[in-house]
């Protein structure tokens, strides 16, 4: 092979990597199909699967991704919180994240959830026992389209990889190494992109997400009774803090007794 022949055909293949459009991707395809190594590295008409070919069908399985988020006013946040827990567990989710808070008279709890998405409709209506609805929104999106897309981009870029790789086997010196090891390394880059992509799309298709948050209400007294001890007990911390501070300071307080003392001395004896 001499590099007359492979730096057309890295051309070639760059331009078939580097561009997702289906026009291009097309035009790439028929003028890999005209151009042949001398050496027999490709037979005639072998041709790299585009990524936009509309050829493609959808499977007969949508894929969704669902999620949501549900809103109860409770009696007891932390009795909710542990049906929530055990609810998740029985039906083989995750919590994802567990939060509490305060704002005015109303304190809350926050936990996201990851559910199997065959389950998640069952688990909805399970959580009607929290206690009273104040918000409900469920959504779902299709995800079919992205995901034979990204399917057949990386189908189409592992042939690349897999050319680059007979391309590398064939090199007859160190420029045409080079040359074919720098695309094979941008084709490996995009192929973990779209791998990545892929198992994120996975992810969210089999385990939806729900963000259930548990409300209630909070009297004045019971607002304020606990607080008020808090306040005492971290006033009397902060006093035995001072003191302790104190301690550490004690030379700094001789040095100043002594020149006051020495100060007021000197004023004395001027008046006299």
């Amino acid at each position: 092979m001499t590099a007359r022949t492979i730096l057309p055909l890295l051309a070639l293949l760059f331009l078939a990597c580097g561009n997702s459009g289906p026009g291009r991707d097309s035009a790439n395809n028929y003028a890999l199909d005209e151009f042949a190594l001398a050496d027999g590295a490709f037979a005639k008409g072998a041709r790299f699967e585009a990524s936009g070919q509309a050829a493609v069908p959808l499977p007969t399985d949508r894929k969704i991704i669902r999620s949501g988020s549900l809103t109860y006013e409770v009696d007891d946040l932390d009795v909710a919180r542990a049906a929530i827990l055990e609810r998740v567990k029985r039906d083989g989710g995750y919590v994802e994240g567990d939060d509490r808070g305060e704002w005015g008279r109303t304190r809350s709890v926050t936990v996201r959830v990851r559910i199997p998405a065959d389950r998640f409709d069952a688990f909805v209506e399970g959580m009607g026992t929290l206690g009273r609805l104040e918000n409900r929104s469920i959504n779902a999106t299709d995800v079919t389209t992205e995901w034979v897309d990204v399917e057949a981009r990386l189908e189409a870029k592992r042939a690349v990889e897999k050319r680059y790789l007979e391309l590398a086997s064939q090199a007859k010196n160190v420029h045409e190494m080079l040359e074919v090891e720098r695309e094979l390394g941008n084709v490996r880059a995009e192929i973990e992109s779209m791998e990545a992509r892929m198992k994120s799309l996975r992810d969210q298709v089999a385990m939806s997400m729900l963000t259930i948050t548990c409300n209630k209400q909070v009297a004045v007294s019971e607002r304020f009774s606990p607080k008020f001890g808090v306040a005492l007990r971290e006033g009397w911390n902060n006093l035995l803090r001072f003191l302790v501070g104190l301690t550490h300071l004690w030379p700094f307080v001789l040095v100043a007794v002594v020149l006051v003392w020495w100060w007021r001395r000197r004023r004395k004896a001027r008046a006299k």
